[in-house]
């Protein structure tokens, strides 16, 4: 067989936005390339999809790339995890977080949709 499939991040944009939170739980972190604490969050990010990759879909949006997104779901800061189900904003982690404490946060919100 071939590779096992290394984490899949899906890198959104605006125009794709509302179709890939359409389904299921998506997580998207919203960061910034000159934002030193999301270069920072992109391992954790990783690590955490690879952790719930069966649990979730996992994006990623930068802020300078496309601002209305994050305005139209009140992320007002980078990085921030944002947890959608079935297209609406569920919870919004806001800063720089350790993998285990985003997996828990994001657990946690999950047992609330299934």
């Amino acid at each position: 067989m071939g590779e096992v499939q290394m984490r899949r991040i899906v890198d959104v944009k605006a125009g794709e936005f509302a179709r890939f939170v359409a389904k299921g739980n998506c997580a998207v972190l919203f960061s910034a390339s000159w934002c030193k604490p999301c270069q920072e969050m992109k391992p954790v990010f990783n690590e955490l999809s690879e952790k719930l990759q069966s649990r979730a879909a996992f994006g990623k949006i930068d802020v300078a790339v496309s601002p209305t997104i994050s305005q139209m779901h009140g992320v007002r800061s980078v990085p921030s995890l944002a947890i959608f189900y079935e297209g609406r904003l569920r919870l919004v982690l806001a800063g720089s977080r350790s993998a285990a404490a985003l997996k828990k946060a994001v657990l946690a919100d999950l047992k609330d949709v299934l």
